[in-house]
């Protein structure tokens, strides 16, 4: 019976995680998209619990796997997608339809590169590294920015080619062959229990110091890592088989 109710605590999470992605988008169909975005903030943060705790509890599921994917489908892909399209709108002349046009394609991309990103993750086999970034981090990475622009009233549609071209990589990384930590394998061992204990409690004084400068900086970093490492060891396989081929000289 208690193993019951536990196996209903990762499911649950994911349900709260498809709700605030719903209501992300009621809130952007009524112009709220500042409210919006902190929900699909809260949708992928929920999200990157429901997986952990079904391991810790050892609960982990078919059916809670693909729970999981059709609700990121919604909180990482359409509710993200959606806001996008609607900003372009709401900041645009309504006449102005190469910008409209612009709008409607870059989210489509986006949605688009979600649900490869998905479907090449349900056919893959797990392991302690991503290949291509999860779909939450662009969804979350979006909007932060967007309620930091917001915050400190800084008009987007001056960057809106700059908005758009950051689209457009994330929606590449997300499809992408690069490798992200899971960070799946956090918790395994005692020692690293502690370790990542001191790391959890040094971000998060930091992130309540300023929570979103702290929080969109980490997201940068973790996006920009799957680039810099794949280039780091390419640049480190030339270098051996250089020093290898001059040794044999």
């Amino acid at each position: 019976m208690i193993r019951n109710k536990i196996y209903l605590i990762p499911n649950m999470l994911t349900i709260g995680s498809l709700f605030c992605g719903f209501l992300s988008l009621i809130y952007i169909f009524n112009n709220n998209f500042y409210q919006a975005a902190i929900l699909i903030i809260v949708a992928t943060f929920l999200d990157s619990l429901d997986g952990r705790i079904a391991r810790i509890t050892k609960t982990t599921s078919e059916f809670g796997a693909q729970l999981d994917s059709l609700s990121d489908i919604v909180t990482s892909g359409l509710a993200p997608a959606v806001l996008l399209y609607s900003w372009f709108l709401n900041e645009v002349d309504i006449f102005n339809y190469s910008l409209i046009n612009l709008g409607l394609i870059i989210s489509f991309i986006y949605l688009s590169s979600v649900a490869l990103r998905l479907a090449r993750f349900n056919s893959s086999s797990k392991s302690d590294f991503f290949i291509g970034l999860p779909c939450p981090v662009p969804a979350a990475f979006f909007s932060l920015f967007f309620i930091l622009f917001e915050s400190i009233n800084i008009d987007i549609i001056f960057y809106i080619n700059e908005a758009s071209l950051v689209v457009l990589l994330l929606s590449f990384l997300m499809i992408s062959k690069f490798s992200y930590l899971s960070f799946k394998s956090v918790g395994s061992s005692e020692k690293i229990k502690f370790y990542w204990l001191f790391v959890f409690i040094v971000l998060f004084t930091l992130i309540m110091i300023n929570p979103l400068l702290v929080a969109s900086f980490l997201i940068s970093v973790y996006i920009l890592s799957g680039p810099v490492v794949f280039i780091i060891r390419h640049l480190s396989k030339i270098i051996f088989n250089k020093q290898k081929s001059e040794s044999k000289q």
